[in-house]
């Protein structure tokens, strides 16, 4: 019997057999058909609920193929950095937050980035710890792969001033003395020492999270890279019946490790990958390259793990039944990624592998054809690109730079895409992702033209990169992707085409319906 109708729509299906509709029912958790109006109403029946869209857009359901949940409602409790101009305005920030803290207490914060600053140093902890001298403090780089800590948070850590940097990080020093900076492997040192979350915390920054990605007309996350603790607060809320967007969980390399996992698939939660992390990130330097950085002369990056560490993670997966989505972003680290797949996988012949490269942001021009011949797939981040593109060039220099995001190169060469956010690095607003990619330019229409436009995608190619790329990134293109009968019903309903609409509407578009397993689960519809 169909359960519900949604009839005068402007449809985007993205099935080639019929593009465009007016009409789709849904009985239960899939479309059963998809048509005019007339055909479709004729299924009506008493019990059938009818939506009238007016002419909204609808789209299939939108996916971030790369986001971190328990971050993104984590963040909303703690200090949000990401609009501040200066180190002093983040110490006011802080100070603020603290006067409000019990004396001892941690104060948290993220989203800091010196590239926006007049000062485009890495900073130093000393006005951090004059001003805010009885809390511990920690604030992450909005790339999360770096972090600030004041004298009370490096006490509370017991970090020794002498500690030398780890394999796969740096403590930032000034001469001999720390600057209170803690780059990718060296951040345990101080963050290992905040308190442990529990998974009842885990469950209600999860559940804020829903809420937010469900109001940006999202349906499903790639989660990448839960510990043990996130995945029972999912589980749990499974059983509950209150995990109403669609997850697919990658977990972290070290809980994978730690013991036996095999894959779970639990109503709309579904965990069959691991997360592995090979180098840091761009902006804090992290990202491996195998030359120096243009504006650093003396730094290469750091690869977190030894070759033969990612080799032995990748074989476990591939014989435990697990995909591999690997963290890459240097031309080093995805090169590295690359040769290791290519051994890991003559060894352990797999069909239907769909390795991932996480990032893939700056390639070798000859590596590039290389995920399309491995068919392994580029899940990126459009946001990174116009978000990075202030820096970008003079960390690589002219040169290469031309493998840098490169989306163009990837769609010519053959190479399948899976597009998301990284939220909370970027905001968990799919529309901007949209924007990025057919524009590369910010949100003022800056650089005129776009940024490196040659690497554009087509609205439709960008599209279908949070539709149907992350569908068949997640082994799922049988099930969602595209409106068609048969299909899961998850649907995002917008107030106006942004198909057909030039690309600036894209950041004037509002969500008015979120739809997922046939449910609404997020409406502004009159």
């Amino acid at each position: 019997m169909t359960d519900l109708i949604l009839r005068n729509g402007n449809i985007y299906t993205l099935d080639d057999a019929q593009p465009n509709v007016s009409a789709i029912a849904i009985e239960g958790e899939r479309i059963i058909r998809t048509g005019d109006d007339e055909s479709v109403m004729a299924l009506k029946h008493d019990g059938t609920t009818v939506i009238d869209l007016e002419s909204s857009t609808v789209v299939p359901g939108l996916t971030d193929a790369h986001a971190h949940m328990r971050n993104l409602g984590q963040v909303q409790h703690q200090v949000g950095l990401r609009d501040a101009h200066s180190f002093d305005e983040i110490v006011d920030m802080v100070r603020a937050r603290a006067d409000s803290t019990p004396r001892g207490q941690w104060v948290l914060g993220r989203s800091w980035n010196q590239e926006l600053w007049t000062d485009t140093s890495l900073p130093s902890h000393h006005l951090l710890s004059e001003k805010v001298p009885d809390h511990p403090v920690w604030l992450v780089r909005v790339d999360g792969h770096a972090g600030i800590a004041n004298e009370a948070a490096m006490k509370a850590a017991s970090f020794k001033w002498t500690t030398e940097s780890p394999t796969g990080g740096l403590i930032v020093k000034d001469g001999e003395e720390p600057t209170g900076v803690f780059v990718d492997s060296a951040m345990p040192l101080i963050a290992s020492h905040i308190p442990s979350i529990s998974v009842e915390q885990a469950r209600e920054f999860l559940l804020t999270a829903q809420e937010l990605c469900l109001a940006s007309g999202l349906t499903e996350i790639h989660d990448a890279g839960i510990d043990a603790t996130t995945l029972e607060a999912y589980r749990s809320l499974v059983r509950e019946g209150r995990l109403k967007i669609r997850i697919y969980a990658m977990l972290a390399r070290d809980f994978f490790e730690s013991e036996d996992h095999v894959p779970i698939y639990d109503g709309r939660f579904t965990c069959r990958s691991v997360k592995i992390v090979s180098d840091g990130a761009l902006g804090s330097r992290g990202a491996a390259f195998i030359q120096p950085y243009s504006d650093a002369p003396d730094e290469t990056g750091f690869m977190r793990l030894t070759q033969d560490e990612i080799r032995a993670t990748v074989d476990r997966a591939l014989r435990s039944g697990f995909q591999v989505n690997t963290h890459a972003i240097g031309d080093l680290a995805n090169r590295v990624t690359l040769d290791v797949l290519e051994a890991a996988l003559a060894a352990n012949p797999v069909r239907d592998h769909r390795s991932r490269i996480e990032h893939a942001q700056i390639l070798t021009l000859e590596d590039i054809p290389r995920l399309a011949q491995m068919d392994v797939i580029a899940s990126i981040q459009a946001t990174h690109c116009t978000s990075d593109m202030n820096m970008a060039e003079a960390r690589m220099g002219s040169e290469r730079i031309k493998g840098a995001y490169p989306w163009r190169k990837f769609i010519d060469a053959g190479v399948r895409i899976a597009n998301g956010s990284d939220f909370p690095v970027e905001s968990q607003n799919p529309l901007w992702g949209l924007y990025s990619s057919v524009t590369r330019q910010d949100h003022q229409g800056q650089p005129v033209g776009g940024w490196y436009p040659e690497e554009r995608m087509s609205m439709d190619e960008a599209l279908r990169s949070f539709t149907i790329g992350p569908a068949y990134a997640a082994f799922e293109e049988s099930n969602k992707g595209t409106l068609s009968a048969g299909m899961w019903a998850d649907l995002t309903i917008l107030d106006r085409d942004i198909v057909k609409g030039p690309p600036p509407e894209l950041l004037n578009a509002k969500i008015l319906a979120t739809v997922v397993a046939g449910e609404v689960v997020f409406s502004k519809l009159p």
